[in-house]
């Protein structure tokens, strides 16, 4: 930028010398001529005003610059919080718009998930949950884990857990062990409490009274208190409620809105060509 002549616009002293304010032609060699103001203090100059449209581009590189990071940190913090869900790795970048609607029954299934994402509001506040039965592969874990996903982009401070229920058994025998700080009651407690509970694989269990007992424990506590729950199992109604029994399978269904997925798994076999 080229200096052709200036005017003087304000002069004051002051204990550091005499400063002064000058307005100058300048040349930007991308804009051509404009309008600068210097400022002077002690004969020395101080400061200069950038060419305005070379200005206005740095304003809107930067705002592109503070966008971009912005939008990185929250994905950062989105991926932060889908980690802390437990959900399964596969199912993390999946979500409605993924989920394959074949059979009737799956196309059902969608359409009670959405309505329980746009319901949450009352759902959380009266405890309801969902209850997915049927075959492996036929989309439970997909449709409960893409809840959790569009509720957690829809609420900031909605956060969702996701459990095998083999999971809870292990960390709830693992305080009988000697020097395990966390009691078995503060551990029935923890799951009691959390806001949005999926329970995966109900039915997998031995069945035991102790696995009863742990499990009705948890579900009681947290239809008592009116915390939503999702249970998925393999099994069909009437297997499930043989295996949990009639008390624990009744307090399920008072608050879980029950939804059969039939139909083949649509898993894709592995193949060789995946090699390649």
């Amino acid at each position: 930028m080229n200096n052709t002549d200036s005017k003087n616009l304000k002069a004051v002293n002051t204990i550091l010398g005499k400063l002064e304010i000058r307005q100058v032609k300048m040349n930007c060699i991308l804009h051509g001529e404009y309008l600068a103001n210097q400022v002077w203090l002690g004969g020395k100059l101080k400061e200069i005003s950038e060419c305005p449209k070379c200005h206005e581009e740095h304003l809107a590189e930067r705002a592109i610059d503070e966008e971009k990071a912005r939008k990185q940190e929250e994905a950062k913090n989105r991926q932060a919080r889908i980690k802390e869900t437990r959900m399964p790795l596969e199912y993390q970048t999946k979500g409605f718009s993924t989920f394959i609607q074949e059979t009737d029954s799956q196309k059902a299934a969608f359409k009670l998930a959405r309505r329980f994402v746009k319901g949450w509001e009352k759902a959380k506040a009266g405890g309801y949950g969902l209850l997915f039965l049927g075959g492996c592969g036929t989309g439970k874990t997909h449709l409960a884990c893409a809840i959790m996903l569009e509720l957690m982009e829809r609420y900031l401070f909605v956060y969702p857990r996701y459990y095998k229920v083999s999971e809870i058994f292990s960390a709830v025998r693992s305080t009988y062990q000697t020097g395990v700080i966390t009691n078995e009651e503060e551990m029935l407690k923890f799951f009691s409490s959390i806001q949005l509970l999926v329970i995966d694989e109900v039915g997998i269990q031995k069945g035991s009274e102790a696995e009863k007992r742990i499990l009705f424990s948890i579900l009681d506590n947290r239809v008592t208190s009116n915390k939503p729950t999702i249970l998925m199992s393999n099994l069909g109604p009437k297997a499930l409620a043989e295996l949990l029994g009639d008390r624990l399978y009744d307090r399920v269904r008072s608050k879980c809105v029950p939804m059969l997925f039939a139909g083949p798994s649509m898993r894709k076999p592995a193949t060789a060509d995946l090699f390649d």
